[in-house]
């Protein structure tokens, strides 16, 4: 269910305000646009790391908070039709991501429009500077940018993302790889003219450990307004991704940075745990129910690591979603719609590491279900099943070993 079409449907890559570059003192002086030489001289970074070849220079722009608001809407329009939209939407309010009156076409734009703080068109192949940026957020924004543009040149990113768009776990993964990699670039190159390296386990502290994170600032209203969701699928590909492709270095020299898009991750666990990445650790595909009488799939997905960590944050709190976000194997979900009732239901089945932790998640998911609905009538409860009903229709939730299953939205009795 990740929102990344709607955050990548542009084309582009962002550098956020939120992210932990922005955190040093900045300058008042508004930014201009690099010269050809600043440019080459970060592009021979950038390339002395990577091993990637530079193939032809960028135009750069300038570009005002207005102009960013109504490229982005511009772009939606073009790239991502409003069924596409509505599934998202749908299925974040089916799980209780975010509320019943949430709208996330106008979210989006609003907070990609506050966090844009530059930008790497990819079809267009240009760069642009939000003009509000300080010198400091250009300069970081440069090696960012240029980082992106670098790896455009060698490795297609629009052909590489689109690749794992019909997957939201693979979507994100990859979404990883791209922001992951030039934030890391954006460090290292920082710490190499300091006569540093992000190679020396000290530097890599200092540099990856203070980077990131979902404090909120007075500054950014919009983010800190955003569902949990969005906050952390937002930050996921910056923070996690850097940490990524931290590993794939110390694990593979300079080969790394060619490998990641050779060889993508495909799942968040991948992200979260490198060693799941390098053994090729696939996520499993719990069976679902079939479709009920009159019903026609409305969407299928998964939901990974990151997605169920954020649920039972939102819900159970941050210490069982740590606990339990990396003993999960793999889940499915698929919301069904019913349109004489005008019903959408969900089938959604987890799969667990042992049955220890299948009982916790069982647990952990009936607070979410008495949570994310204002009335619920409980028919059946034991340490196995929990039935009723909510304003949402008739539910059950039960485990089998080590398989959670939640059915949720029906018109009868389950």
């Amino acid at each position: 269910m990740y929102t990344g079409r709607l955050f990548r449907c542009s084309g582009l890559a962002l550098v956020l305000l939120v992210t932990g570059a922005w955190q040093k003192p900045r300058s008042a002086v508004p930014p201009k646009l690099p010269s050809a030489a600043e440019v080459n001289v970060v592009l021979g970074e950038l390339s002395g790391i990577t091993g990637f070849k530079i193939r032809r220079q960028l135009p750069f722009a300038l570009i005002t908070r207005d102009q960013v608001n109504q490229y982005l809407k511009e772009q939606i329009a073009q790239s991502v039709k409003p069924e596409e939209i509505r599934v998202e939407e749908v299925t974040l309010k089916k799980f209780g991501f975010v509320p019943p009156d949430f709208d996330l076409r106008k979210t989006t734009i609003d907070l990609l429009t506050e966090q844009a703080a530059a930008f790497y068109d990819f079809k267009r192949k240009k760069l642009f500077i939000s003009d509000w940026a300080t010198v400091n957020m250009r300069d970081v924004a440069l090696i960012h940018e240029l980082a992106h543009a670098l790896a455009d040149q060698n490795f297609p990113i629009q052909k590489f993302t689109d690749k794992g768009a019909d997957n939201s776990e693979a979507s994100l993964a990859r979404e990883a790889v791209v922001e992951g990699q030039a934030s890391w670039l954006m460090l290292e190159v920082g710490a190499r003219r300091t006569g540093k390296t992000l190679a020396d386990p000290q530097t890599a502290r200092e540099y990856l450990d203070t980077t990131g994170g979902d404090s909120k600032q007075d500054d950014y209203p919009v983010f800190n307004s955003a569902p949990l969701y969005l906050r952390r699928t937002l930050m996921f590909p910056y923070d996690e991704g850097e940490k990524f492709q931290q590993a794939v270095f110390l694990h593979d020299g300079t080969e790394a940075f060619a490998r990641v898009f050779r060889d993508p991750p495909t799942s968040t666990a991948q992200i979260e745990h490198p060693e799941r990445y390098f053994e090729h650790t696939q996520l499993t595909t719990p069976v679902l129910p079939k479709p009920i009488k009159h019903a026609r799939g409305f969407v299928t997905g998964q939901m990974g690591e990151l997605e169920t960590r954020i649920l039972l944050e939102q819900y159970a709190g941050s210490e069982i979603a740590d606990q339990l976000g990396p003993k999960l194997k793999g889940s499915d979900y698929r919301i069904d719609e019913i349109k004489s009732e005008h019903r959408l239901t969900l089938v959604y089945a987890s799969e667990w590491s042992d049955n220890d932790a299948a009982m916790q998640y069982f647990e952990a998911y009936k607070k979410i279900l008495r949570a994310k609905w204002k009335n619920v009538d409980v028919s059946a409860e034991n340490e196995d099943r929990l039935a009723g009903k909510s304003e949402d229709g008739y539910f059950a939730v039960t485990r089998n070993g080590n398989i959670v299953l939640s059915k949720e939205g029906f018109e009868q009795p389950l």
